[in-house]
């Protein structure tokens, strides 16, 4: 069968029909309920055991047959596995049980679990065979083997085959220790953590190594089937997983199309598609295309993307005639980053820097009344995304307002919708990248810079050589930037705990500035809610970070954490997180963020210029404050009433200090 000839992609505009939405306030709901999991919904997919292949809804295009249900790991982002991620499982197969060929001419999905680093469920043929994962502490990918996937294995593996005495079949096995009096065959290459497969009998298991203190190896058994898995013998091509799933496809389209036709046939403000080189915005230019076919296509050229990209986004702009409007970034990234340090997760200062202020620029001057933007982000992305509506003022860029109409999709829904549309992906997917972006994005996982150190060794090699001069000039451990620490200021619980083990001080050593200064962007952040401002203050370091922390409480509530440097403090007009080399991030309403800030900066400025004159201490008629080598609060008698600033030298000088700061940025 060969697929349908497809509408072009700039094919035209639908006919209007009232919009249909997918009840996304509810799901939002429901995610509230769940708590801080992140599990959009819809946690399956089905796999039609006649033609082999992955479903995105119960019945198959092909033979009408409905297809095994198969549950997922939250968020269940399943995608389809890359030739080089083909690749990568071959070689990891081989190496670990001699035999790969099973991966060959057939559908892979990866479906993206919870963990440190990459994680993913592998699935073959309707089965969870392993999930794979990326050990941040040596650099490479490790395989944990399921059940499914010993039982694939048992016949035909040469290494990691454990065989045992069917006396273990009298009883209760799964999750205890294997005695070895029970193993009558034991490899003699096995290491610490990894799988094994498990001979008993006609029961074929899944076991993990253990080595004890007197480095004897032990096997834990994980679990036994009796089941026979055998690979199809259909190994279909990725126009049979195409096919199979058309109609669901033809659903996805039909409503996401009537979806845009109706805002946009009602709405007086032109139209343009955000396209980011991605496969999500790649769709949605596709559905976009067949609302409005003369829209303009925005990519904004942020300086920092791949080269593949680049040249990608040009040469389809060029292939299919598109509209194509590039937003030129300022190449200003390798200097600011001298003032603010490497971005991270929780301090992406590059994301106003090199895209939101060319974008608001642009819009500003192209589309002085306001626009409509429709826009590729989902759901399935993050927990900042989870709550995306159909139609939203973009808080990001004043006077646009943003259409998701792919924000429910998950990414194999994505991938086939595109090829459906005889459309070709970014190349970079198929080295194994899942998401497509700066090449130095915090927001990647460092599975993918170790990626980069293999397709793009030079901008690899650039970007390492600044982190490793900006983590020796912090005191930090070269850890910190082999493992990826360096992609977030305040640590998850899960790093701060590798870093413990590892005795790996994630604090960053205070700059000792001579000179004070204040560097600074605001806007919203494309990652959070509220609106923000990131600085970089430079003050004097005359007293401890932990003398900052102490006099913010007379702000809010101060949570301070000494192991990592991290004071924040949350008053009733919004929070600030104070890192102790300078950094600050404030979260506020857009009206209250510039008093935010003031008073923080005029509070560290104060702590570090305190002239111990005991004004403040005798002004305070709580007794909260005790000056000492700087002034000190009593956090359980202050009622931040602002008294203890008036008259006081330091804090009138700190206050005409950042005046001047503010002028000067």
């Amino acid at each position: 069968m060969r697929i349908r000839p497809r509408q072009s992609i700039t094919g035209q505009a639908v006919s209007r029909q009232p919009t249909q939405e997918r009840g996304d306030r509810d799901r939002a709901a429901k995610r509230e309920e769940k708590g801080k999991t992140f599990d959009p919904g819809g946690n399956e997919i089905f796999w039609c055991e006649t033609c082999n292949v992955p479903l995105l809804s119960m019945r198959c295009s092909i033979c009408g047959n409905s297809g095994k249900r198969i549950y997922l790991s939250p968020p269940s982002d399943v995608r389809l596995c890359s030739s080089s991620g083909r690749d990568l499982l071959k070689e990891i197969f081989t190496k670990s049980y001699g035999w790969a060929d099973f991966l060959e001419k057939r559908p892979i999905l990866l479906n993206k679990i919870a963990g440190i680093d990459r994680r993913d469920q592998v699935f073959i043929d309707g089965h969870h065979i392993a999930t794979l994962w990326f050990d941040i502490t040596t650099g490479s990918y490790r395989l944990d083997l399921e059940v499914a996937g010993a039982a694939m294995l048992a016949d035909v593996a040469s290494k990691k085959v454990v065989i045992c005495s069917e006396e273990l079949l009298r009883g209760h096995i799964k999750g205890k220790w294997i005695e070895k009096e029970n193993i009558i065959k034991l490899p003699d290459d096995l290491t610490e953590g990894e799988s094994v497969i498990l001979r008993i009998g006609k029961y074929t298991g899944v076991g993990t190594v253990r080595k004890k203190g007197n480095a004897a190896v032990s096997i834990r058994a994980k679990e036994l089937t009796r089941e026979q898995f055998k690979p199809h013998e259909r190994t279909p091509s990725r126009e049979d997983v195409i096919l199979a799933n058309e109609a669901h496809l033809k659903r996805l389209e039909k409503e996401a199309l009537r979806e845009l036709d109706d805002f946009i046939s009602r709405s007086k403000l032109p139209v343009n598609i955000s396209f980011s080189g991605g496969k999500d915005s790649l769709a949605c230019l596709c559905l976009g295309l067949k609302v409005h076919p003369k829209a303009e296509v925005l990519f904004i050229d942020t300086k920092l993307e791949f080269p593949d990209t680049v040249d990608y986004v040009h040469s389809l702009a060029k292939a299919h005639k598109l509209n194509l409007r590039v937003i030129e970034g300022e190449n200003k990234f390798f200097e600011d980053v001298q003032n603010y340090g490497p971005p991270a997760k929780d301090f992406r200062w590059c994301c106003k820097t090199n895209k939101l202020g060319p974008l608001t620029t642009f819009i500003q001057k192209h589309y002085p009344n306001g626009c409509v933007t429709i826009d590729g982000r989902r759901i399935y992305e993050s927990f900042s995304r989870s709550r995306i509506g159909a139609v939203e003022k973009n808080p990001f860029v004043p006077n646009q307002i943003t259409l998701s109409p792919i924000r429910n999709w998950r990414a194999l829904e994505v991938m086939l919708y595109i090829y459906w549309n005889n459309l070709e992906p970014n190349p970079l997917y198929e080295k194994d990248y899942e998401r497509i972006g700066c090449w130095l994005c915090p927001a990647s996982l460092q599975s993918e810079f170790a990626n980069t150190k293999r397709t793009h060794p030079e901008l690899y090699e650039k970007w390492t050589t600044y982190l490793q001069d900006w983590a020796k000039a912090s005191s930090l451990d070269i850890r910190h930037v082999e493992w990826g620490f360096w992609r977030w200021r305040s640590h998850p619980p899960k790093i701060f705990e590798i870093a413990k083990v590892h005795g790996i001080d994630l604090k960053i050593g205070p700059k000792r500035e001579k000179e004070v200064g204040l560097d600074l962007v605001k806007g919203r952040s494309p990652c959070g809610a509220g609106y923000s401002i990131e600085a970089n203050l430079a003050v004097p370091q005359n007293h401890p970070f932990s003398d900052v922390a102490n006099a913010l409480n007379i702000l809010g509530t101060v949570k301070y954490s000494a192991d990592l440097g991290t004071a924040i403090v949350e008053t009733k007009d919004g929070k600030c997180t104070i890192f102790a080399d300078g950094h600050l991030l404030v979260v506020a309403s857009k009206e209250k963020a510039d008093d935010l800030l003031a008073k923080v900066v005029e509070t560290v400025l104060r702590v570090q210029t305190c002239t111990r004159c005991g004004i403040c201490e005798k002004s305070c008629k709580r007794k909260a404050i005790t000056v000492g080598e700087t002034f000190s609060v009593d956090e359980n008698r202050c009622n931040r009433c602002g008294r203890c600033a008036k008259g006081c030298i330091a804090a009138a000088e700190a206050s005409k200090i950042f005046r001047k700061l503010r002028k000067m940025t």
